[in-house]
């Protein structure tokens, strides 16, 4: 069986996400198709370039707006300044991305630089003609970009033959990690569980023992809305062969239901978030992480440091302590998980756009490592210091985390830190030394048996049709069969499966084996 890290080049199927929202109408050209004026801005007066911003929900106190961050005034002494061009930051929401930016690209609104994760996303809009064609744009404005991000990388931005995306550089691979309070273990005289009974042993143990002290508001597995399950649920999948694996959707595959079963079990024994389905935001989540109400949760494998989780934990509880674990096996002995695809973002230009030329010209500054580097690291002596070999180490003062908060959304053309150098760059994503060995275990763990996610060579027209209703469905299942009556799961279960694959899912499992099947013979 062909599962780890398949080197299928696919669109990613991931049923449990809401990823777009209503059918998107065809947006209007720009003035050419390489848009913008081609003198980059460097005439009259200055134009103005809109770039797409995350807003994360996680500005600290005393920090400007995200728009107005020690980074963007980088950018615009740097590039915009040089290139008589006025950069202004759209922020987005993460948590409602897809859906805010089909609305933007709808009235042809959106900025001129735009980003998603979502590959049925990038698809709708390339057949609704939504998306401006870059390749020329590339040979012409863009050398650096291209020596950059090189051709393999941007092969995967090439849709129906024609360059759409510049896919963005993903550095470490590992997706999720599940984390463990450590001091909770050592006051129980527990180790860090190995297997899944091991889990549930010590996931009771929390319950019923309390050694956060929070006076009866443990959470030992915190969960949010529409959370990654994935290497607990995925550790129930069954053998499958290959054409299984990269067509059935999720729910369908052998050993789903008894992963959702199980989560089932844990929450009507109080042993998960019992508010989950609320924290649409996650922001619950946050908090109750914080505030060291959890003793269990699965996040981003570089998110507790990156979004300062840890860091904040240890304030507000100074003996608090993570550790990273693997304890989920599957039937093979195996700690299955999703890991990322080396693409991170799809970086795009709606077709409504004037400004692709200065696009391509953003970029293609931004891909020089100097650049990289102070965006990814801010000032000496006020973000960061000189480390071992000369790597940067973050500085942990509140000024530092004033300005760096989020950092890492503003070089949008890499997902992690790059030094050039594969050895450096690997210290550089490990660089604090008050969180360096938890950093590396987390990467270790989010490696560790790591399977890529179905993808396809060519769109899969009923995954675009269907995909924001079962998206929608799949979380409804998701929240129906975890909070039902344990009598009940088996039928709740079985029926809004089966209403899944009527209302589309039986239509992209099939169009899906298709397209596997001639990938195969080609």
């Amino acid at each position: 069986m062909h599962l780890k890290k398949s080197s299928v080049q696919t669109i990613s199927c991931s049923l449990a996400v809401t990823l777009l929202a209503g059918t998107l109408a065809a947006c209007s050209g720009g003035e050419s198709p390489s848009g913008g004026t081609q003198d980059g801005g460097k005439k009259g007066a200055p134009v103005t370039l809109k770039i797409e911003l995350f807003d994360r929900g996680n500005t600290p106190p005393g920090a400007p707006p995200l728009t107005e961050s020690y980074f963007v005034k980088y950018m615009q002494e740097k590039f915009g300044d040089p290139n008589n061009i006025k950069l202004e930051f759209v922020t987005v929401p993460r948590t409602e991305e897809v859906p805010k930016l089909n609305v933007l690209m709808s009235a042809n609104e959106a900025p001129d630089l735009i980003f998603t994760y979502s590959d049925p996303a990038v698809q709708n809009w390339v057949k609704q003609g939504g998306l401006t064609e870059i390749g020329d744009l590339l040979n012409q404005y863009g050398p650096n970009l291209k020596k950059y991000l090189g051709d393999q990388l941007l092969s995967y931005g090439v849709i129906s033959g024609k360059q759409y995306t510049i896919p963005a550089k993903r550095i470490i691979i590992a997706s999720q990690t599940p984390m463990i309070r450590k001091d909770w273990l050592d006051k129980l005289g527990m180790q860090p569980p190995k297997t899944t009974d091991e889990f549930y042993a010590v996931l009771k143990a929390f319950k019923e023992k309390d050694p956060g002290g929070t006076g009866g508001k443990v959470i030992p597995y915190g969960i949010r809305y529409n959370n990654n399950l994935d290497p607990l649920v995925r550790s129930f999948w069954k053998k499958m062969t290959d054409e299984e694996y990269n067509s059935l959707p999720d729910l369908m595959k052998p050993g789903n239901k008894d992963g959702f079963k199980y989560l089932n079990k844990l929450y009507n024994e109080g042993l998960i978030s019992p508010d989950f389905a609320l924290d649409k935001d996650g922001k619950k989540f946050q908090a109750d992480l914080v505030n060291g109400l959890i003793g269990f949760a699965i996040t981003n494998t570089n998110e507790p440091v990156y979004q300062a989780y840890y860091s904040t934990l240890q304030k507000n509880v100074p003996s608090a302590v993570l550790a990273a674990v693997d304890p989920f096996t599957n039937f093979e002995g195996k700690h299955v998980k999703s890991i990322y695809h080396p693409l991170s973002a799809h970086i795009m230009i709606p077709k409504s756009s004037k400004r692709a030329v200065e696009v391509i010209k953003f970029l293609n500054w931004m891909s020089d490592y100097k650049v990289i580097f102070d965006l990814q690291n801010g000032t000496e002596g006020v973000t960061y210091k000189k480390g071992e070999d000369g790597i940067p180490v973050i500085m942990d003062s509140d000024e530092a985390k004033r300005v760096m908060y989020n950092y890492l959304d503003y070089s949008m053309l890499i997902n992690g830190k790059d030094m050039g150098d594969p050895e450096k760059t690997l210290k550089a994503n490990a660089a604090d030394p008050k969180y360096k060995q938890f950093t590396m275990d987390s990467i270790k763990v989010g490696d560790q048996d790591g399977q890529l996610q179905p993808r396809f060579d060519r769109p899969i027209e009923a995954q675009i049709k269907y995909n924001q209703t079962l998206g929608d469905k799949g979380i409804e299942i998701l929240v129906k069969t975890v909070t039902a009556k344990p009598a009940d799961f088996d039928k709740i279960y079985d029926e809004m499966v089966a209403d899944y694959m009527k209302t589309g899912g039986k239509e992209v499992m099939d169009e899906q084996l298709k397209a596997f099947q001639e990938m195969k013979k080609k």
